[in-house]
């Protein structure tokens, strides 16, 4: 889908007069020629600016870096021209620098001329810009926008199910973060939704006890044990687990898994470590070391954060994002105690509700050589926005 051509047409001016800048950013910024022989700044040419850029962001030099991605750009296009593919690798650099160091306006523009470059030269709908879609609503969401980044990833979608067809496996992993997202927005019957769709597509290709099923299958009881569901997908996976041939170890443990939170959920913590024990079993027998990290540390099963002030009151009024760090300890039955909060910013502000929640949710404890175990110290960190005047 193409941009709008207002937003274009901003996104092209913004960039112009960020290139137009470029020398007064280098000159503080790059750094300064060596006293032996090599090239300057000035004679590098634009892939090494552009790497240099990238080391740069990595060593959090961020306005180093947005310099030399400018100045490696700048040579690029004199190189190969403004609407070159060979920019995009540059220009999601430069945005990915703009994110990190919260300037998402920058990010936006940026992004924006990269698709419209993508678009320019492999079609609009081609989905190597499914990654920009992703810088993109990663932006919006920095700036605090998260109906805009909610519509971009329902975009990203869109474009994949425009270029292959609604009923294309393809569509599937397109599908599933679009699930994921709305998942940790907190919008699950909105991802139930998107999991159930790309079930409909694996069964309509493969069949009904093909053993991919049981990915989204697995998912689908994770969302119905956070909603209180019936179990309809339980009895779905369990179905499929029973007569599926062609799962591997990692799938059918995924599976076992789920349906012993389905159990743990439900204080049914006999049944829950026989599932549990199965999974180990299968994951081991495949690599010890994997059955080991599986369940290396205990998992939550039951647990929704608090809702923020901003949750229940709406982001119409500025806020900001704040932290919390808790500490607890959960036994081999999967209950927490001694929760703690060891650190939180604003203090005070969320610290009981979130120590209500982590004392009453329910957990898949460690394993460790396949038995349910004791873990002394776990570590939760949550981040919540909250209104500026609180």
């Amino acid at each position: 889908m193409p941009a709008p051509s207002g937003r274009r047409l901003s996104a092209s001016l913004t960039l112009l007069a960020l290139l137009s800048a470029r020398l007064a950013l280098t000159q503080d910024a790059l750094p300064t020629a060596p006293s032996e022989p090599g090239p300057s700044p000035s004679t590098q040419d634009g892939d090494a600016l552009v790497e240099l850029g990238r080391l740069q962001t990595e060593l959090t030099e961020f306005d180093a870096a947005q310099a030399s991605y400018l100045a490696g750009i700048e040579r690029l296009v004199e190189e190969h021209g403004e609407f070159s593919p060979t920019l995009i690798e540059p220009y999601t650099g430069l945005a990915r620098a703009y994110l990190l160091n919260e300037q998402p306006l920058e990010a936006v523009t940026i992004i924006e001329q990269a698709r419209h470059i993508s678009q320019r030269n492999f079609g609009l709908l081609n989905v190597d810009q499914a990654a920009l879609l992703d810088e993109l609503s990663r932006a919006y969401l920095l700036m605090g926008d998260t109906a805009e980044a909610q519509n971009i990833q329902r975009e990203r979608l869109t474009l994949a199910q425009r270029r292959f067809g609604r009923g294309d496996p393809r569509v599937i992993p397109f599908h599933n973060q679009l699930a994921d997202y709305y998942d940790l927005s907190r919008m699950r019957v909105h991802a139930r939704e998107q999991y159930e769709a790309a079930l409909a597509i694996q069964r309509e290709n493969f069949g009904e006890d093909d053993g991919r099923l049981l990915v989204p299958l697995s998912e689908l009881l994770r969302i119905d044990i956070l909603l209180g569901g019936s179990g309809s997908a339980r009895r779905r996976l369990a179905q499929v687990l029973e007569s599926s041939e062609n799962a591997t170890p990692i799938e059918v443990a995924n599976a076992l898994a789920a349906l012993g939170d389905w159990e743990q959920a439900r204080r049914r913590k006999e049944a829950a470590v026989e599932y549990y024990r199965d999974a180990y079993a299968t994951l081991h027998v495949e690599d010890p070391y994997i059955a080991a990290e599986y369940f290396a540390a205990p998992r939550f099963i039951d647990f929704v954060p608090p809702p923020s002030p901003v949750d229940r009151r709406g982001n119409r009024e500025p806020y900001a994002w704040g932290s919390i760090v808790a500490r607890f300890r959960v036994a081999a039955d999967g209950t927490a105690a001694d929760v703690a909060v060891v650190a939180a910013n604003p203090a005070g502000l969320m610290d009981s509700r979130y120590v209500e929640r982590l004392a009453a949710a329910i957990y898949r404890p460690r394993l460790l050589d396949g038995e349910p175990t004791d873990t002394a110290a776990v570590t939760f960190s949550h981040e919540f926005r909250y209104f500026l005047e609180e």
